[in-house]
């Protein structure tokens, strides 16, 4: 009778030990389940936000792509990366992107039974975040994953066609972009365009050629743009022609930027595109020298965005999360 109670008692303890064993394998087990869970999502997010800030995508081009089936979305904007080896996201495979989040992102970026949002929020305050997707997260989540990128992202998607960089004339060139020289050439006339010489602080013209077609006429609205936005050279004075169409009639600069989509237009008449010269004439003088860029900006933009500084690209955070 005792030797049974005794082995009743061992057999006791024994199950007790190994019920305990079992529950410690359990919760190691799941933990161990949480921690591989958690290092796949965050895998996850990483390689998702690798793939839309470094590649272009695939196609290369997609964002020009009426049908986006088959495509594999990525945000670097290709053509300004190769020329200056930076980290700029295109603002128009952006809004491709936008248009068409969840059919691009699941199962191409991210697996299908994911969930993500994306916003991007430029360092400058004045501009608004881009919520390219931004939806509420799932409360019943317990793991959300944040991938925060620092980018640039030319935010108004804008083109400098004419810099004349005035400020620092070592790097004024010679005028040769098209093949042509000034269409007022370089005589000693009145009417002619003898080149400004900071040097030695004689009086002349900058004169750069740009190319125009109708089709840009109607996407985009093109701006002189100063910098400083007020100058002191008391003679600095601007015109545009082309060498079909030349003429003497110079404006002085306003001090904000000036649309000239309307002179544009009458100079280009009936032609579908023409390459047309902006000439600014200054005093030489290297203490009131300014720069003057001629730029693009997309068709509408608020006059208040107009900005010297919207001409490169913008630094902004990217923020991309991701959970199940």
């Amino acid at each position: 009778m005792v030797f049974s109670i005794d082995i009743m008692m061992a057999l006791i303890i024994i199950t007790v030990i190994l019920g305990v064993s079992a529950d410690a394998m359990d919760i190691v087990g799941s933990k161990m389940e949480d921690y591989s869970y958690g290092n796949s999502l965050e895998r996850i997010a990483q390689a998702g936000a690798d793939m839309l800030v470094k590649t272009p995508g695939n196609p290369e081009n997609w964002e020009k792509f009426p049908d986006v089936n088959g495509v594999t979305p990525g945000l670097s904007d290709l053509e300004i990366n190769k020329k200056t080896h930076s980290n700029v996201i295109s603002m128009v495979k952006i809004k491709r992107l936008e248009e068409n989040y969840d059919k691009l992102i699941n199962g191409n970026v991210i697996p299908s039974h994911c969930k993500s949002t994306l916003v991007i929020y430029p360092v400058d305050q004045s501009l608004e975040p881009i919520n390219v997707k931004d939806i509420g997260e799932n409360d019943s989540s317990s793991e959300v994953f944040v991938e925060n990128r620092t980018v640039l992202c030319n935010y108004l998607n804008t083109t400098e066609m004419v810099f004349i960089n005035a400020r620092d004339q070592s790097l004024l060139s010679s005028q040769n972009q098209f093949g042509d020289e000034c269409p007022h050439g370089e005589g000693t006339g009145s009417q002619s365009h003898e080149k400004v010489d900071y040097k030695n602080r004689e009086a002349g013209w900058v004169c750069y050629p740009l190319r125009v077609t109708d089709g840009m006429l109607n996407s985009t609205d093109f701006y002189l743009i100063t910098d400083p936005a007020s100058i002191e050279d008391p003679v600095a004075m601007w015109m545009i022609d082309r060498p079909e169409n030349r003429t003497e009639y110079t404006q002085l600069f306003q001090n904000k930027p000036i649309l000239l989509n309307g002179m544009i237009e009458g100079i280009m008449g009936n032609n579908s595109t023409a390459v047309l010269w902006l000439h600014v004439y200054s005093s030489g003088n290297p203490d009131k020298a300014f720069n003057t860029h001629l730029a693009a900006f997309p068709k509408g933009t608020p006059p208040e965005n107009v900005k010297v500084q919207y001409l490169t690209p913008q630094p902004c955070y990217f923020v991309f999360k991701v959970w199940v």
